[in-house]
This record gives C-alpha cells, sequence and structure tokens, in this order.
C-alpha cells in the first residue's frame, strides 16, 4: 500500500482547492487565484502538508503540454499566417527590449544602488532571459474563460505568446552556454543549433505528412476509448518526439494540435481531451503554489521587486505594440497581460542553477518573484479595461503610427455590403434541402459555407468544389471551424428536433447577431425553436398547405397579387397562433382579423 501514498495527497489537495474556490467565487475572485493559493497553504510557505513535490511538478507538466495542444487545436496554420507579423516583429522587439532592459537594469542600477557585487555579468544577463517571457498558461486559460481571445488586444497577446514560446529553445541552448563550465567554442554552438534546426524540420514535416491520417483512422473506429487513448497518444507522443529535438513539450504538443486543427476531426480530439486538460492544468496552478519557498522577513522585498518587473515589462510590451500600430487601449491592455513572468522561467531558472550560471539564494528569490506575478496576473487582466479606459484618453494627444504594415485590422462590418471572401450564409446540412438553397446562393453570388455530419457526403462534395466542412452543428468547436461564428445568417435543414435545439443555443454562444432560419416538420416544435433563439422557423406542413392552396388560386386564375397576400395572411395568422400560446399565465394580446374574403 505504500506505493499508493500519493494518493492521500492528491485527495487532499483536490478536497481543499475545491473549498477554496468554492470561498473565492463569493468575492468573485477567478478560480486559477484559488488554485494557486491552494499550493501556497499545503506547501513550504505553508503548512507544508504535501511533500511529493516532484510528482506534482510531473502532473503539471503534463497539464502545460495538454494546455498547449488544445490551444493549437483551436489555432490552426492560417491563423498562424494571418498573425505571422505580430508573432515576428511584435515578438522579437518585446523579447530583445525586455532582456536589454531587465539585464542593463540589474547590473548597473542594481549594483550601484543596492551593493557592489549583488549581480555577475552572467546573472544579469539570465534574469533578461527569464524574465522577458510571459505565462502562456495563466493568460490564454484567463483569455478564453472571459471569451476575449478573438478581441484584438488577445491575438496580439497571443501572437507575442506564440514567439515567446518557440523562443524558449534558443533560450535553453544561450542558458547553457552561460555556464562556466560549458564548452562554448563556435563550432560546437553551431552543430548544436543545425542539429536542433535539422531534427525540428524533420519532426514538423512528418506532423504535417502523418497526423491528419491518424486522425482520420482514429476517429473512423467510433469507438470512445480508441479516440480518448489516440488523443492522449497524439498530444504527449507529439511533445516527447519534440523533445527529442531539444524543443519543449509544450512547443511540439502546439505544433501538432496546430496541424490538427486543419482536419476534419479536431472537433472530436479537442472534446475527448478537454477534462483531461482541466484537471492537469488545475494541478500545475497548483504546484505554483508549493513551489514557493520564503520567510515571512523576505517576503517584502520580493514583492516589491516583483511589482518593479511588473510595471517596467508591462511598459515595454505596451510600447512596443504601440509602435507596431495599435491603439493605447489595446495596448495598454495587451502590456497588463503580458507584465507577469512564465512558467517557462521556471524551467530556465533550474537549468541555469544546475549548469552554476545562479546560485541557491537568487534561484529561490527567482521562483517567489515569478510565483508572485502570476498571483496577480488574473486581476490585471481583469481590471485591464477599465485601466486602458481610463488611462488612453489621457494619452491621446499622441499620434499614432499610420499605415503600420504589422497591424492587425479585422475588417470591418457593414451589414449591407458583402466583402469578399466574407462568409455571408452558413447552411448546416447538406440534404435535399441544404443542396437547393446552396445552389440558390451559388446562383445569386452570395458566398456560403456548408457544415455536414456525413463524412461520406464532405467528402464527395469536397471534389465537386463545395465549401463544406464535417462536423457536428452541437459543437461550437465544429461551428467555429466553418466559420458559422462570422456569418450573416444560418439556415438549419437538419431533422433531428433536439440536434435543432441544440444547435441553435451553440450558433447563439459563437454568433449572437446571425439571422437563424430552422426548418421543423409541424408547427408543435416552433414555440421551442424560438425560445431556444431562432429568428425563423418554417414548418413543412403548414407550407405544403401554403402550396398547394396558391396552386389551387392560380387554377381559378386569381391575380398573383391576390395570392401573395393570402399567403401573408396565413403566414401572419399562424404567427400569431404561436405568440399567443406562448404569452405567460395565458394572456393573450387584443385580437385582429385579417381575412380577406375571394
Amino acid at each position: 500500500m505504500h506505493h499508493f501514498e500519493f494518493l492521500g495527497e492528491l485527495i487532499l489537495i483536490g478536497s481543499l482547492a475545491i473549498g477554496i474556490i468554492l470561498i473565492f467565487q463569493k468575492f468573485k475572485i477567478p478560480p486559477v487565484i484559488g488554485l494557486i493559493v491552494t499550493g501556497i497553504i499545503l506547501g513550504p510557505s505553508g503548512f507544508h502538508i504535501v511533500r511529493d513535490s516532484e510528482l506534482i511538478t510531473i502532473l503539471a507538466e503534463l497539464g502545460v503540454v495538454l494546455l498547449l495542444f488544445t490551444i493549437g487545436l483551436e489555432f490552426s496554420l492560417a491563423e498562424l499566417n494571418r498573425l505571422k507579423k505580430i508573432v515576428v516583429f511584435g515578438g522579437t522587439a518585446q523579447m530583445i527590449v525586455t532582456m536589454i532592459v531587465i539585464s542593463l537594469f540589474t547590473y548597473f542600477v542594481a549594483n550601484i544602488f543596492m551593493s557592489s557585487s549583488m549581480f555577475t555579468i552572467r546573472e544579469s544577463i539570465f534574469l533578461g532571459f527569464a524574465f522577458s517571457v510571459s505565462s502562456t498558461a495563466i493568460c490564454l486559460k484567463i483569455l478564453t474563460d472571459r471569451e476575449e481571445l478573438e478581441l484584438q488586444y488577445g491575438k496580439v497577446t497571443l501572437g507575442i505568446l506564440i514567439f515567446q514560446d518557440i523562443a524558449i529553445v534558443p533560450l535553453m541552448i544561450a542558458v547553457n552556454f552561460l555556464s562556466p563550465v560549458k564548452d562554448t567554442a563556435l563550432d560546437n554552438v553551431l552543430l548544436e543549433l543545425g542539429f536542433i534546426i535539422l531534427f525540428g524540420l524533420l519532426i514538423f514535416s512528418s506532423f504535417r505528412l502523418l497526423m491528419p491520417k491518424v486522425v482520420e483512422i482514429i476517429a473512423s473506429l467510433h469507438a470512445k476509448e480508441v479516440l480518448v487513448l489516440g488523443a492522449l497518444v497524439l498530444c504527449f507522443g507529439s511533445a516527447y518526439l519534440a523533445s527529442l529535438a531539444g524543443l519543449s513539450l509544450a512547443l511540439g504538443a502546439f505544433v501538432a494540435g496546430m496541424i490538427i486543427a486543419s482536419t476534419d476531426d479536431s472537433h472530436k480530439i479537442a472534446r475527448t481531451i478537454e477534462p483531461f486538460r482541466e484537471a492537469l492544468t488545475s494541478i500545475f496552478f497548483i504546484s505554483v503554489g508549493l513551489l514557493l519557498n520564503v520567510e515571512a522577513i523576505d517576503l517584502p522585498l520580493f514583492i516589491t521587486i516583483a511589482i518593479g518587473v511588473l510595471l517596467v515589462k508591462g511598459l515595454i510590451v505596451t510600447v512596443v505594440t504601440f509602435i507596431l500600430g495599435y491603439s493605447f487601449r489595446v495596448s495598454i491592455m495587451t502590456g497588463m497581460a503580458l507584465a507577469q513572468i512564465g512558467e517557462f522561467s521556471f524551467i530556465l531558472s533550474e537549468t541555469a542553477y544546475n549548469n552554476k550560471v545562479i546560485d541557491e539564494p537568487l534561484f529561490q528569490a527567482m521562483l517567489v518573484i515569478i510565483v508572485v506575478t502570476m498571483i496577480v496576473t488574473p486581476a490585471m487582466i481583469a481590471y485591464a479595461p477599465h485601466v486602458a479606459e481610463k488611462v488612453a484618453p489621457a494619452l491621446g494627444f499622441i499620434p499614432l503610427p499610420s499605415k503600420n504594415p504589422f497591424q492587425f485590422t479585422p475588417p470591418e462590418t457593414d451589414p449591407m455590403i458583402i466583402h469578399p471572401g466574407e462568409i455571408h450564409a452558413a447552411i448546416i446540412g447538406f440534404g435535399v434541402i441544404g443542396q437547393n438553397i446552396c445552389s440558390v446562393l451559388k446562383a445569386t453570388n452570395i458566398s456560403y459555407n456548408v457544415l455536414e455530419i456525413d463524412r461520406e457526403i464532405v467528402r464527395r462534395m469536397r471534389l465537386n468544389g463545395e465549401p463544406i466542412y464535417y462536423g457536428d452543428s452541437t459543437d461550437i468547436r465544429a461551428l467555429k471551424r466553418a466559420s458559422i461564428d462570422h456569418a450573416r445568417a444560418v439556415v438549419l435543414a437538419i431533422n433531428d428536433r433536439a440536434a435543432i435545439h441544440e444547435s441553435i443555443e451553440a450558433i447563439r454562444k459563437v454568433n449572437k447577431n446571425a439571422f437563424i432560419i430552422v426548418r421543423t416538420r409541424s408547427l408543435e416544435d416552433s414555440e421551442s425553436h424560438y425560445k431556444a433563439g431562432a429568428n425563423v422557423v418554417v414548418t413543412e406542413k403548414f407550407e405544403t398547405s401554403i402550396q398547394i392552396f396558391s396552386i389551387l388560386l392560380q387554377h381559378f386564375t386569381i391575380e398573383p397579387e391576390l395570392i401573395l397576400e393570402q399567403q401573408e395572411s396565413i403566414r401572419r395568422d399562424c404567427q400569431k397562433i404561436f405568440l399567443d400560446s406562448s404569452q405567460p399565465n395565458g394572456n393573450k394580446p387584443a385580437e385582429k382579423k385579417t381575412k380577406t374574403e375571394v
């Protein structure tokens, strides 16, 4: 039984975390802070109850891998290409400027005002490396929960974070070469870099070639066990292969997720792996608190340093973002989101400590500073819009850089204008009705996308050039993959009553302004579809009767204008019947009879 003693600690961690989060929710404190506080209470800075920190660290790293994998699933290569200017120019500028400022400050300013030999050149350069990266796990978790990842500042934040994650590889190499016991000959440096680049390109090419086929095989077996195991193998397998090339586990998982995102079954993989991600990323945030080991007497100094780092780094990110052509509001919010020090700094610090770049006191001090900046990050992101709203107007006298080629600007949307390439309509279901609607849209030059759950239909129609995607219309990820979150109108041309209801609710979550048209067989289903958020419900039996009497009136040579008037009258009466039946407490509006005699 002694082999399972760690289960007691896991149960204690989970139970305490649940209790703290429940308490924090009453005060509207983000769950992430509750998880970190749980670790602090149970760790060396608290009651020192959890002692198996190695196991917790391993589980936490797996959580970061899963988090980056699922983020990759929602962030395709096409999206990366769209943000490449932010990633390359914004990320490069932010990291280089931060490294230079932090390194110079710690070496010159701190040594002058605090101690004549406080930091060596190696330590100052390393601090610049470690403090230049932000927390991908915390930022993306909070932005996703707040549904702000799609906002402009969320896009800029994501782009810079992507570059930081990629930059971890050269930073790890640079930390190794800072070691006083490391052979830094130029030929050895070039050889190691060449090996990493070659191996990385080989793995990436293999991912692009094999990953879509593997995903299709796993998804086609229709076995939940295979899907769960396959998703975990794809995630951790790709991370492990990347680590063999000297890349980070999280970066390998992120790349794999992006490649899988371009496949039809990405939403299945994401839905399967989500519970594991939530559990393990929770353990990651708890492990952040467990790492904190500080004496109370040193805490004021470390908090002061952490505040200084937040101010300096936030200011640098704000200035860089503004220079790239973004408004002060976006720049300030981005600066506050990226002001903290990231989880990869733990890895850099451990590597530096093992390679004798930094000593034990500096290593512990860095851990405390990193944890403090992480703890305040949720609050900084939450208050960023309010701070930007107050500060941005005061800086309005500074001119905004114009025509900047690096800026990401979402297209302006005028409801009366169809922009080239814009998804103007979305059709869910490609049966007879869906095909007829698409034919009319194509003939009238209106762009559209189709979402269909039958894989064979999707494969066949793609060969015919149809813009069709595979997926379940009740799954938000599938809706986003088919760009239904950007559609002006959505037509639900499917039969399943329950699926229609769930699909309407899912569409409303991603696209509140879409005009939703639903087909249904009977009038009884209309009420639930309207309540779910449909704008118009077309009843097949009702429309059939309209079609029959219209043909009959045409046979009796009734004028077309009068036939149209009768059609509108019948539909209006049907709508009135529905509204009357849906009034609370049986209250009905005043009757209005508009019958026309023929």
